[in-house]
């Protein structure tokens, strides 16, 4: 049913024009030129982007086949059938299981397995049998997946990292192989998204992303979970809400995208592009899948030489930035990968939320976006007061501290191209297009946030989530004025470990950064509160990056410090370093213990 709600406004005039008017963006995307350090030689796009080059043969008109290097060349058709307004709705019976297949157990330990601890993952899986049947709001439907079926078809685990510490869990259901496939996909991901009042980011952000010509997105459907538990002995399915359901990368995803299931695909989960230890080939004798994968998880063809060679390639600096990109990535998708970031304020896709993808016979990566909960967050941040989030971390610095995204930035032509691609896809990416978008999806979420079991753990009122949504557009359009600053603003830099001699503590820290390579000068504080107040030492104009303090004016324990560099015109940054307190997050700080 649809409510009469100023939010709720999406006149079939007015989605027409906004289709049309993304389709038109997304084809300005796909035949654009990169300028300046751009592959001049890249073949055209194929005939799907809707251009083409022919030639005659026999009076027949044939197109010319592009490389296997020369695009991404996602099969878009894979979105034909997304209906944003639908409702699926999943019946999960939960059992308990073998030993053997490791689903012995009820859904109470499901529900209860450790994944986050101390503010990092926990590789902790726990699983129990299940029967997952397709339906309507009456029940399991014929033709549907699972209707009629007695036996367990699939197994169930929570997913998630610091959600999964949260009352409502979000779930993976994995089916078995005489299961079949639901929409194509084997592994199904229910999210709760219990960090989002609007219950609608990530949606959002993945159907935006599917007007991106040389990046592919991730199909999602809006999902009512019912669970009937008979390890408790229930005999009853019982409402857990609204879910979205992400489309998880795997071979099947490849393959369902028009791209090369037999590729490499990985998995970032702590990746900065820096020279790794823990990643090694697989038949490298000293090979730790385990350990890698708390680096970068391979996901595809078991064979990290590709990945291994690109990354010596990168932390080679004799090898020229351009020369590293146009030989391992995609130009046009990496760029298209960051300028989509920057403007949906998505800050969580430095090191993490992101696959790399690439052909098994090619030999470039192409950027594969996961995860868009952190974007458009910025209104609800401030309401709830939760994560203080520094200046540098609304543009491009927050992609500062990646050896690839900082190699890439430095050069002028670069940052050129980027603000380019930024500029085109804000012609669409925008105030109008987002507003839209949130207000038709709002009006197929709202009839079940302010239901039970969601409404209980909403933390927001009505009223509050829908100020917050009314302030999405507004965010595109902060975002998007963010970036154009960060292209002259100074860059964030590290703080490094303390050394002790016994005697005094020498505080190193790195060079900021200036694009015009305007001098800067740096105040050292030191506390032993985070908040730097009562600070010990306080000494501002230092030109070095190194400071030596005696013992004797620290004592023993625990302290913070941060640096402050100021430019020559008196602009200043932080550090990108990060210290967490009871739970509160202090930017810019670091700490050391003194015995």
């Amino acid at each position: 049913m649809r409510h009469n709600n100023p939010l709720l406004y999406l006149a079939a005039a007015a989605g027409m024009v906004l289709v049309l008017g993304l389709s038109i963006q997304a084809a300005v995307l796909r035949g654009r030129e990169n300028a300046g350090t751009a592959d001049q030689n890249k073949a055209p796009v194929s005939s799907q982007a809707g251009e083409e080059e022919t030639g005659e043969t026999g009076g027949f008109q044939i197109a010319q086949t592009p490389g296997i290097d020369d695009g991404l060349r996602e099969d878009k058709n894979v979105y034909n059938q997304d209906d944003p307004d639908s409702i699926v709705y999943f019946y999960v019976t939960v059992r308990y299981g073998s030993e053997a297949r490791g689903t012995n157990h009820t859904l109470d330990q499901v529900n209860n397995a450790v994944r986050f601890e101390d503010e990092t993952h926990v590789d902790t899986e726990v699983y129990a049998d299940a029967l997952v049947q397709v339906g309507d709001e009456i029940g399991p439907q014929p033709g549907m997946l699972g209707y009629g079926e007695t036996e367990s078809n699939a197994t169930i685990r929570i997913r998630g990292n610091s959600s999964s510490l949260l009352p409502q869990k979000s779930y993976k259901l994995s089916l078995n192989d005489e299961a079949g496939l639901w929409r194509g996909q084997s592994n199904i991901a229910l999210n709760k998204h219990a960090f989002d009042a609007t219950r609608i980011r990530n949606k959002l952000y993945f159907d935006l992303a599917k007007n991106l010509s040389d990046v592919p997105s991730i199909r999602t459907q809006f999902v009512r979970l019912f669970v009937k538990d008979e390890t408790s002995g229930s005999t009853q399915f019982v409402d857990y809400g609204l879910y979205t359901q992400a489309e998880v990368p795997t071979k099947k995803y490849l393959s369902n995208h028009g791209l090369d299931r037999a590729g490499y695909l990985y998995k970032a989960i702590n990746f900065n592009f820096e020279t790794n230890d823990l990643i090694k080939n697989y038949d490298d004798p000293a090979f730790d899948e385990k350990a890698m994968e708390t680096v970068i998880s391979c996901r595809g063809r078991q064979d990290n030489s590709r990945l291994m060679e690109m990354i010596a390639a990168l932390n080679d600096t004799s090898n020229d930035i351009d020369d590293i990109i146009d030989t391992y990535f995609d130009r046009d998708n990496y760029m298209q990968w960051l300028a989509f970031n920057l403007l949906m304020g998505n800050r969580d896709t430095t090191m993490q939320n992101y696959f790399l993808y690439s052909p098994l016979n090619g030999s470039k990566f192409y950027f594969v976006p996961w995860d868009g909960d952190t974007s458009l967050m910025r209104t609800e941040y401030q309401m709830e007061g939760e994560e203080a989030i520094a200046d540098w971390e609304w543009g491009i610095g927050n992609y500062w501290g990646v050896l690839l995204h900082q190699r890439f930035l430095r050069k002028a032509g670069n940052r050129a191209d980027l603000e380019q691609v930024v500029e085109e896809m804000h012609a669409w990416l925008n105030k109008e297009t987002v507003d839209q978008m949130a207000a038709g999806y709002y009006e197929t979420v709202a009839p079940y946030i302010y239901s039970m079991p969601d409404y209980l753990y909403l933390q927001h009122t009505r009223s509050e989530v829908e100020y917050i949504l009314s302030k999405l557009g507004d965010e595109v359009e902060e975002n998007y004025r963010n970036f154009k600053d960060s292209l002259t603003d100074p860059m964030p830099f590290w703080l490094y470990a303390a050394e002790d001699d016994g005697a005094s503590v020498t505080l190193n820290w790195e060079a900021a950064y200036d694009f015009e390579g305007l001098p800067f000068t740096y105040r050292i504080l030191v506390s032993r509160y985070p908040d730097m107040r009562s600070p010990l030492v306080d000494q501002a104009g230092l030109v070095t990056t190194s400071l030596t303090v005696p013992r004797s004016a620290l004592g023993s324990g625990e302290f913070y410090w941060k640096v402050v560099a100021t430019r020559s015109d008196g602009v200043t940054v932080d550090p990108m370093n990060q210290t967490i307190v009871n739970d509160e997050s202090y930017p810019g700080i670091y700490n050391f213990d003194l015995p």
